[in-house]
């Protein structure tokens, strides 16, 4: 046994060495890849996801490309007629590609999506009620997970309706309820006077907090709204930080946040009441 494996050596020394070049060029072109595409994200700060996602995608697509031209040559160093073996490809091609159309179809999408910037890496998005951050884009398919970390993966043929909530600031509002007996502008001037500490302690927090004034006369109680604009999907901290602000704050000024209330009429008692 080791006689044969020592004349095999001698006999095929020469395809071995090319078949271990033909690896490492493999390797090289790979680390190549990853540092052309390295240097392009860093040159796209500004669109850094759709940077990530792009050169994910084409370091992807290459590296395919390069693995099987690296197993043609071998191989064709190898002795191996490369010719009946392309052939049968492109029979068995021909078979899958009629039963396949839903794979162009997913691939062909995941091209558009991706090049027409419909959504990148780490960007929110809901597709078709499914609501979570994208983890993940390849030509067949999307992979999202959302806050309960349920994953759903989306052929990216079945991508239709999409809402991106990371393409744009985020608009948002709290609404503050308060007594009918209290003075509605005295604590409209006083949410504005304190607020501004909001800003101070969020960065995320682009335009706001504003007090747009009275938005609602309720059943109980005088509804305040207050808006504020922030950083993409960044602005639930900030909602729940403005809720315990005002609490605290209408707990140190005397300021009532009321109770809903309930009135009950009773026909019968009001009449007694009048006849006597």
């Amino acid at each position: 046994m080791k006689d044969k494996i020592i004349e095999f050596l001698k006999v095929s020394n020469k395809a071995i060495i090319s078949t271990l070049l033909v690896i490492a060029i493999v390797i090289v072109l790979n680390i190549i890849i990853r540092i052309i595409t390295g240097r392009f994200i860093k040159r796209n700060k500004e669109k850094r996801r759709h940077a990530v996602t792009l050169a994910k995608m084409l370091r992807s697509i290459f590296s395919y490309v390069i693995i099987i031209l690296a197993i043609v040559i071998i191989l064709g160093i190898w002795g191996i007629d490369i010719g009946p073996v392309l052939a049968g490809a492109g029979i068995l091609g021909l078979v899958i590609g009629l039963g396949a159309q839903s794979l162009i179809n997913d691939m062909l999408s995941g091209f558009f999506i991706i090049f027409e910037n419909h959504y990148d890496v780490g960007d929110v998005v809901e597709i078709d009620g499914f609501k979570g951050t994208v983890t993940e884009i390849g030509l067949k398919s999307t992979k999202l997970i959302n806050w309960l970390n349920e994953v759903k993966i989306i052929s990216n043929g079945d991508v239709k309706n999409i809402i991106n909530y990371s393409k744009e600031p985020t608009v948002s509002y709290v609404d503050v309820g308060i007594s009918y007996d209290e003075d509605a502008q005295k604590v409209i001037n006083l949410l504005e006077e304190k607020l501004v500490a909001i800003k101070d302690a969020f960065p995320q927090v682009m335009e706001g907090p504003n007090v747009i004034g009275i938005n609602e006369l309720g059943a109980s109680s005088v509804t305040i709204r207050i808006t504020l604009k922030t950083v993409a999907n960044e602005q639930y901290a900030v909602i729940r930080a403005i809720n315990k602000f005002v609490k605290e704050l209408f707990d140190e000024n005397g300021i009532e946040i009321p109770y809903n209330q309930l009135v009950v009429h009773n026909a019968k008692a009001s009449d007694k009441l009048s006849n006597k």
